[in-house]
């Protein structure tokens, strides 16, 4: 695939998920895929990689963004 059509696709992705409608449907599908608890089965691992790929067609998804999830998760309220 050319790297054009990479760009596109991330940014219709953005695009797609960046309104407050599509945030709520993207948190919708973490939860629904079990993104936050321990995947144990091969089916629920492929389902967590493919919302891996969602997440990474959004655009930031990858080790290089590291620092930033690192600085918004401690930012975060915890949980008591």
């Amino acid at each position: 695939m050319a790297k054009e059509q990479i760009d596109n696709t991330v940014v219709d992705y953005r695009r797609c998920f960046s309104t407050d409608a599509g945030q709520r449907v993207l948190g919708n599908m973490l939860v629904e895929a079990k993104f936050f608890e321990y995947t144990e089965t091969p089916e629920e691992q492929a389902v967590e990689n493919f919302v891996k790929t969602i997440l990474t067609k959004c655009g930031g998804y990858c080790v290089e963004n590291i620092d930033e999830y690192v600085r918004n998760l401690m930012q975060m309220k915890m949980e008591t």
